[in-house]
């Protein structure tokens, strides 16, 4: 109740935030570290998407955090989006999981604020997993669970089940994650009625399996995906369109606007991705290997009306973990979307249902 009652009026508990760079397989990744109970750092005093953190965010010089007691740690990793861990929705969420009482490590993801997905993510997470539970100092226990929204989430799932880190995980909370890679790839790439911000980054990521890498047009597209996070600011690529050629403008026109035309092209990418060993299928939490291997129990918190991954995805998921006899709870609602929060005035009634989703989840990830 306390998480959810800070998420919803921005109102945080005292806690401390400080910034850190933690050693890995690789290579250094920056840090966020929320502790519980020490500072009063508020909303207001954010310095979201800048680095490195001002004074008045940290009583502690940077590197150092606090040593009071906290329930457990978990690892927070950021979406597809470019300020990542400094995503003023995730901060958001980092303060008041860190108001609830834990401790909460948070890296700057650097692929997936660059829109850059693939099992380069998996590994990239597994090697920050081991190197979190082998700092006595940053996961005194050894221990540690994660919290991930949608592609984030399925990846996190995925490296989870690695035998190299499984054991010491104790709980993971999946936000609009999905079962089937291929399956919500294409619903993206083809249909009209989903949410453009997730085509652009696939079609960013997998259009060159059909046309051959071509700059020009690649660079378009992530300038729309730019345009579409920072809608609050100048659009950019008004001005690289002008400087198109008549080719790819038209070649990007259609892309966005036919869904003929991407429906050609995802036929074209789902044939030549198996054939040169970039199947969807390696990013896919369904496969059996993951199921079988996750130890940590499993929240798994869908929007009723996603418009990026369907909820049936989570449910999917949900039906294989039980049936290969893992923990796990379901929670789909209409009180978030795509990992955004809804307004509850109109849905009190479901609020029981998400705090028995989150329940579940900070109860797991408690130290033992």
């Amino acid at each position: 109740m306390g998480f959810l009652f800070q998420m919803l009026t921005g109102r945080f508990k005292p806690h401390s935030r400080v910034e850190r760079s933690l050693a890995t397989e690789e290579g250094d990744v920056r840090i966020d570290v929320y502790d519980p109970g020490t500072g009063n750092v508020n909303e207001e005093q954010a310095s979201v998407g800048s680095w490195p953190l001002k004074p008045a965010l940290d009583s502690k010089k940077v590197g150092s955090f606090s040593r009071k007691p906290h329930k457990g740690i978990i690892l927070t990793i950021n979406g597809l989006a470019p300020l990542g861990n400094r995503d003023p929705r995730f901060e958001r969420l980092n303060k008041a999981m860190a108001g609830a009482g834990y401790r909460v490590i948070s890296p700057f993801m650097q692929d997936l604020c660059d829109f850059r997905i693939g099992v380069q993510n998996i590994r990239q997470i597994r090697t920050l997993i081991e190197a979190v539970q082998n700092d006595a100092e940053l996961c005194p226990s050894g221990r540690l669970s994660i919290f991930a929204p949608s592609f984030a989430g399925t990846i996190s799932l995925i490296a989870a089940a690695d035998p190299a880190v499984h054991d010491r995980i104790d709980a993971i909370c999946a936000l609009g994650s999905f079962a089937s890679a291929p399956n919500v790839i294409e619903k993206l790439f083809v249909d009209t009625d989903v949410d453009e911000y997730g085509r652009l980054i696939l079609l960013y990521n997998y259009l060159y399996l059909s046309l051959g890498r071509n700059p020009e047009l690649e660079r378009a597209l992530q300038l729309a995906i730019q345009d579409s996070y920072f809608h609050y600011n100048e659009p950019a690529l008004p001005a690289h369109l002008a400087t198109m050629s008549p080719e790819n403008l038209r070649l990007f026109d259609s892309i966005r606007s036919n869904e003929a035309v991407r429906r050609f092209h995802w036929n074209v990418i789902e044939k030549r991705g198996k054939q040169k060993g970039h199947s969807p299928d390696a990013i896919s939490a369904a496969q059996a290997s993951v199921i079988q291997n996750l130890k940590a129990s499993v929240a798994l918190i869908h929007g009723q009306d996603d418009r990026v991954v369907p909820a049936s995805e989570s449910r999917t998921l949900h039906r294989l973990l039980k049936n290969a006899g893992k923990e796990s709870r379901l929670t789909i609602t209409p009180l978030i979307s795509h990992g955004d929060q809804t307004s509850p005035l109109k849905s009190l009634h479901h609020i029981p249902g998400l705090l028995a989703g989150f329940g579940f989840f900070f109860k797991k990830a408690a130290v033992r």
